[in-house]
């Protein structure tokens, strides 16, 4: 900012010691002194163009035509700044006193080209060090100057229409354009307030502001004074209320902010913008007490922030000083729906019967790059959380992020009636892992089976514990990976579309579907995972009317199952407890039931099949001795006794046939 006053001041100057001659001298000589002393003052050659039309009383003061200022030596961009005319007010008899009082000041169409080069010079600086021996001293007027260096003035009035800047950084390869600028502003004495409005495009975006300060020299200068401040971007509006001062630089009061057009956002910051599921931000609003220091410190109190239709109270806590912002932040809220994340709103869509397991799991990249820009420790209490594949009660969560790895600890979450506690960590280091170290107490199983994988066959209370790891860049390759143990206990429920004692009773596997049901007591397991499949050996079922135990494999990532039961119908409904093992495989969306009628004979009757194979065989051995008229001891040898015995018959009648008798 301090170079645009410098340069308004000179412009002033040159005024002031150009006009005194203007009844001696015609206008092209004026042109000459003006721009000799701005270029004095300055170091940088002005050229007007044109006719000057000098005025005197009431207002001391000059209008031009076209006015450019050069760039710096070692730019070949052309002027620093262009303008199609230019216009400067004095109040005469303010300047006999001793003050600068600019009554107006006007640039018409102007284009200044702000660079960097390679080496970080940058062409608005303007010291020259010739300056102060060229310009002769008892020209220049005595100004009045604030402790902080910046003359006394006043502008009643300033106004640029269709002004056009662009900012080239050589270094970066980065080139800004600003166009369609318009300003007014008034200040009419420099202790005192001061306002401007700006109205600019930039990378297509329609920027506005509208800013009051109530004494700029205390702000900028000796701290902080009463501010307004009112800007948009596209479809986004921020305002602030409070005060201010820029030496040294602090804010604090009253924020609210309308970001309902974020592609508006981040296109005039030159980004694409993020893929934001609904209920995370596609539109924010905030409404906060804020404090801002010239450290990077800003706090937030008695906030409010809205998130697509989701409405925290939040405090938080920023650092901007270090190498990444750090957040410290407290969120509260009441009903949040974050069911986006989920792919859904929660709720079942494939009629309970596995819907969502037919078409697999979703094989979307999940992005963790935001986990790498920013540290965190946030803290989160709502009434309820909707995610979507999981629908939460009362949550109580502290996430602490750090260099691109986040630890979710559970203080409290109530879930389908029940409660889970322990913690969850997502690394997004070397790609993305997530690991769960949960125990849960009390849950509805169906409702949480409908919203993880659209099952809703089996209704009961449970029990787990689960240490599991996954490894992937998609929910598909994460559950393909799948590694660890844990432990389920079932309460007193059923199991939808399967009727395991019909199947026995009647031998029939065709008692599934619609209708069918099998009542339990208790089931329970224990299990480990490997590479997305589920492995348990130790399977136990209590109901009242039959018992179970079973082994297999459950394919997490195929989603698909292999499982062997082995029901037992209770001796007091059968009178022999009748077993028949039952195999399930095949999809979790459609899976087949098949009845093993072989083992099941071998497992009932073996021992009787096993006597009669034995007392056929003693049947069929003695009915071969009496008819050969030998001794056959076993059937294990028959084919050798029987060829040595038809052996020697044949050898017998051939010594017949040859007269041996």
């Amino acid at each position: 900012m301090r170079w645009i006053v410098r340069i308004v001041l000179a412009l002033g100057v040159v005024v002031l010691l150009g006009v005194a001659a203007l009844l001696l001298f015609p206008t092209e000589r004026i042109a000459r002194i003006a721009t000799e002393r701005f270029e004095a003052a300055t170091g940088r050659e002005m050229t007007i163009s044109g006719d000057i039309r000098p005025s005197i009383y009431p207002v001391l003061g000059v209008s031009t035509g076209p006015v450019t200022i050069a760039n710096a030596d070692w730019s070949d961009a052309g002027p620093m700044l262009k303008a199609d005319g230019l216009s400067l007010g004095v109040d005469l008899m303010a300047l006999i006193r001793g003050d600068i009082h600019i009554t107006n000041v006007a640039a018409d169409a102007p284009e200044v080209l702000l660079e960097i080069a390679a080496d970080g010079r940058r062409n608005w600086d303007m010291s020259s060090p010739a300056a102060a021996d060229t310009v002769p001293t008892e020209e220049v007027p005595e100004t009045v100057e604030t402790p902080g260096g910046l003359p006394v003035f006043a502008v009643d009035k300033a106004r640029v229409t269709t002004g056009r800047v662009v900012f080239v950084d050589h270094a970066a390869g980065t080139r800004t354009e600003v166009s369609a600028i318009d300003v007014t502003a008034h200040l009419p004495d420099f202790a005192g307030a001061a306002d401007a409005s700006v109205s600019a495009i930039m990378r297509g975006q329609q920027v506005g502001a509208e800013v009051t300060v109530s004494q700029l020299a205390a702000f900028l200068q000796s701290g902080a004074v009463p501010v307004s401040l009112a800007a948009t971007v596209g479809g986004n509006s921020i305002a602030f209320e409070g005060r201010a001062g820029l030496s040294p630089m602090a804010a604090g009061g009253r924020l609210t902010a309308d970001m309902a057009a974020m592609a508006d956002l981040f296109a005039l910051l030159d980004q694409p913008a993020p893929a934001i599921p609904e209920g995370l931000g596609r539109k924010i609003a905030l409404n906060a007490e804020v404090t801002a220091t010239d450290e990077g410190r800003l706090t937030l109190r008695d906030g409010t922030l809205t998130l697509d239709s989701n409405r925290l109270a939040v405090e938080a806590d920023v650092d901007l000083s270090g190498a990444k912002p750090s957040i410290v932040g407290r969120l509260t809220g009441g009903a949040l729906d974050f069911s986006a994340l989920g792919g859904g709103s929660g709720e079942s869509s494939g009629g309970g019967s596995g819907g969502g397991a037919a078409t697999g799991w979703p094989t979307d990249r999940i992005d963790v790059s935001a986990l790498h820009t920013v540290n965190a420790d946030i803290s989160l209490a709502a009434d309820s959380v909707d995610l979507g594949i999981v629908s939460l009660g009362r949550t109580g969560l502290r996430t602490t992020l750090a260099d691109g790895r986040a630890v979710t600890e559970i203080r409290e979450l109530g879930a389908y009636g029940g409660t889970i506690a322990g913690a969850f960590v997502v690394n997004g280091n070397g790609g993305l892992s997530i690991r769960a170290n949960l125990t849960g107490a009390g849950l509805a199983l169906q409702p949480l089976l409908v919203q993880m994988a659209d099952y809703d066959r089996l209704d009961a209370p449970a029990e787990f514990t689960l240490n599991m790891l996954g490894v992937g860049d998609s929910v598909d390759a994460l559950m393909r990976s799948l590694s660890g143990d844990g432990a389920l206990q079932l309460g007193q429920g059923e199991m939808r579309g399967l009727d395991i004692a019909g199947m026995i009773r009647n031998l029939d596997a065709s008692y599934v579907g619609e209708g069918q049901k099998t009542i339990f007591d208790s089931v329970g397991m224990t299990f480990t995972v490997d590479g997305g499949v589920l492995r348990n050996d130790d399977f136990a079922l209590a109901a009242p009317i039959l018992t179970a135990t079973g082994e297999g494999t459950v394919g997490i990532g195929e989603q698909v199952l292999d499982y062997r039961l082995l029901p037992v119908l209770l001796e007091q409904q059968t009178g022999q407890g009748l077993r028949v093992p039952l195999i399930i495989s095949g999809p979790w969306a459609d899976p087949r039931f098949k009845l093993d009628l072989e083992a099941m004979v071998k497992q009932e009757f073996g021992d009787e099949i096993e006597e009669l194979k034995d007392r056929a065989e003693d049947v069929v051995t003695e009915k071969i001795s009496e008819e050969l008229g030998i001794e056959v001891e076993s059937l294990d040898n028959i084919e050798d006794t029987l060829k040595e015995e038809l052996t020697n018959r044949a050898a017998g009648e051939l010594f017949k046939l040859l007269g041996g008798n």
